[in-house]
């Protein structure tokens, strides 16, 4: 071989080494950081009473998040039956326009949903006091494409839904239970 080939083949061997140590210490170093995914959340209580209307959007969700990210919290159809109870204190929906051109056209509305909750034990103390989760989206809006931001919105509403009803668990997880 020639030597112009030799060290072309050699650093190229030693480039590929190179990357194979960096991927190999990036690996060491994010599981060395204690990164794992978010598994089950246990409550800390046996059974829940959600004092939500029969109606709310997020009645279902929250009743699912429960039942397959705890293990074993019973949701009670009677708030006497239940260790804890939910007081549901705001369970609302809103929009506003976000901005607006300079000829007086809307360009953006601010989809808001807000949860706000308290955490009661069946001795009647406050476990959790009042919790508020404030989720928002902007929502874009162009003159004549009105079907497709109804679409839009419906889908944020949902991503938003499902921010609240993670953010619930989690801190029904957190619960501290005396």
């Amino acid at each position: 071989m020639e030597p112009d080939l030799i060290y072309l083949w050699t650093s190229s061997m030693s480039l590929s080494l190179l990357r194979r140590g960096l991927l190999l210490a990036c690996c060491l170093i994010l599981a060395a950081c204690g990164f794992h995914l978010r598994g089950p959340q246990p409550m800390p209580f046996t059974s829940i009473y959600l004092g939500l209307s029969p109606t709310s959007q997020l009645l279902g969700p929250i009743k699912h998040q429960i039942a397959i990210s705890s293990s074993g919290t019973r949701i009670m159809d009677k708030p006497e039956d239940a260790q804890v109870r939910m007081i549901v204190v705001r369970d609302s929906r809103s929009e506003e326009v976000a901005t607006i051109s300079g000829s007086g056209v809307v360009n953006q509305y601010e989809l808001r949903q807000r949860f706000a909750f308290r955490l009661i034990d069946d001795k009647g103390r406050e476990i959790m006091p009042l919790n508020e989760i404030y989720v928002y989206r902007y929502l874009d809006f162009t003159t004549g494409q009105e079907l497709s931001k109804e679409q839009e919105e419906i889908v944020l509403y949902a991503d938003m839904q499902k921010d609240i009803v993670s953010q619930l668990v989690r801190r029904l997880a957190a619960a501290k239970l005396d």
